[in-house]
């Protein structure tokens, strides 16, 4: 077997007699290649070792369609490679350049096997030399590999959190992050891959502009998780709906495969600024050349679908992620205690908000409104209840706001507040007045659930007595 390195392999190749030339990519480890430039100049294409393996092995698995036509006529060896190569890229590329790809091959075989004698339109097919190139390939595999040691007791994944607006999503990923290494971004409508994953940028240098690469949240994720690999490190994307996802990601869509934590398939980078980048932060022996996400490195993400501006998801995508269910649950210690004082026809009544909420969310699910439309538990703040001025103003602003405009929208608002108000504005300067703004089911649950102003006054007293 030849046992050189893959730069005096590519050497070896081109020394053969042959219009077609092939080198080896400085940037990828890949294979470029030519056809002979008839009537023209040489066209340039390139697979990569991997690819070239897998052409190699579809071939020793089929060795009985290839060996009884070893000289080249091109119909036949196009059906052929068009039939029994898996890799797609590749075999849409025989079809079109078919002696290109069979003379690469045929050099490969020889070189990896130091046959004498090359021969343009004759390749010597045996399963023996076929098992050589593979063996020589994957040999090299270690020169372009992640010199990496990982925890194996990590095993990162890709989660969404939902549930209903309020129910604690970010919470729950702050308190499992807790201590982590982890770098946080949220999407928006604008969100582009650039904005994800870096750009170069320009920069003043005294009187002169320059450009430098900009990283994004994934790249400084991915460096961060490089540089600890015995470190659990997270990559948080907060409303992950807001934002065309798949767009966002492009081609690292496919790295969200994985198997044992580590993405299943790596991919050639195509911004090779971004390449440079994390080589320039990191001090490895090899360079990385392709992109995966290591074992080391979660994605965790939420999504709230019931706000106005999301986007969706194809199924694609989402079958990449796992999906975790933030539920309902007003038994929460963290559940903010402050009050509200309600006017009902029969006078008004302090009510808490944990039971306000769940009077609320009772009747959606009874008049059949989705879940995801339903109050969370922490969709008003302590803060923001802290006392009863500003829980009016809560009410009004941010509450009233989201049943009126984004959940009875299409179901109704006299599911919730009188039919009397059919604008907005009259409802909430109404409530401002004090007057009775809810239908009477919502107003009948507030007083039963509810406690009288007048007895809170009284009581009061008594305590001040």
């Amino acid at each position: 077997m030849f046992e050189g390195s893959l730069n005096s392999f590519v050497i070896k190749c081109s020394e053969l007699q042959s219009n077609m030339s092939i080198e080896c990519s400085p940037i990828s480890p890949s294979l470029i290649f030519s056809n002979t430039g008839k009537g023209g100049i040489p066209k340039y294409f390139s697979v990569t070792l991997l690819q070239l393996i897998g052409v190699l092995g579809d071939i020793k698995s089929e060795l009985p369609h290839f060996i009884n036509g070893v000289e080249y006529i091109e119909k036949p060896w196009r059906d052929k490679f068009s039939s029994y190569i898996k890799d797609p890229v590749v075999n849409a590329l025989s079809t079109v350049q078919t002696l290109p790809l069979y003379c690469l091959i045929n050099k490969v075989i020889c070189i990896t096997n130091k046959l004498q004698n090359y021969t343009e339109r004759s390749m010597p097919l045996t399963d023996s030399y076929l098992s050589t190139a593979i063996e020589y390939l994957q040999s090299q595999q270690p020169e372009i590999s992640l010199a990496i040691h990982y925890r194996s007791d990590i095993l990162a994944s890709n989660i969404i959190y939902y549930g209903a607006p309020g129910t604690g999503k970010s919470h729950t990923i702050d308190e499992e992050t807790k201590g982590a290494h982890k770098v946080v971004t949220v999407f928006h409508p604008d969100t582009q891959y650039s904005d994800f994953v870096g750009s170069l940028k320009p920069k003043m240098e005294k009187d002169t502009i320059t450009y430098q690469f900009r990283p994004g949240p994934f790249t400084n994720a991915l460096i961060k998780a490089y540089e600890a690999p015995s470190e659990h490190v997270y990559l948080v994307i907060e409303e992950i709906n807001r934002a065309s996802a798949a767009a966002v990601f492009g081609e690292l869509f496919q790295l969200l495969d994985r198997q044992d934590g580590a993405s299943k398939y790596a991919i050639d980078a195509t911004d090779l600024d971004m390449l440079d980048y994390i080589n320039s932060k990191l001090s490895l022996d090899n360079k990385i050349l392709q992109l995966n996400i290591p074992s080391n490195l979660s994605l965790l993400a939420t999504m709230n679908s019931s706000d106005q501006a999301v986007m969706p998801m194809d199924t694609a995508f989402k079958r990449r992620w796992s999906f975790k269910y933030i539920e309902i649950d007003f038994n929460n210690d963290a559940v903010p205690q402050g009050t509200f004082c309600i006017t009902t026809s029969n006078g008004k009544f302090n009510i808490s908000w944990s039971n306000f909420a769940q009077i609320i969310n009772d009747t959606l699910i009874d008049c059949s409104i989705p879940e995801d439309r339903l109050l969370g538990p922490f969709f008003l703040t302590s803060e923001e209840i802290v006392n009863s001025e500003i829980a009016k103003a809560t009410l009004s602003g941010k509450l009233f706001v989201y049943l009126w405009d984004d959940v009875l929208r299409n179901f109704g608002h006299e599911k919730i507040f009188s039919a009397s108000y059919k604008t907005f504005g009259r409802l909430s300067s109404a409530f401002n007045k004090d007057k009775a703004i809810f239908n009477k089911q919502i107003s009948d649950s507030i007083e039963e659930k509810g406690i009288k102003c007048e007895e809170v006054i009284e009581a009061e007293s008594e305590t001040e007595e």
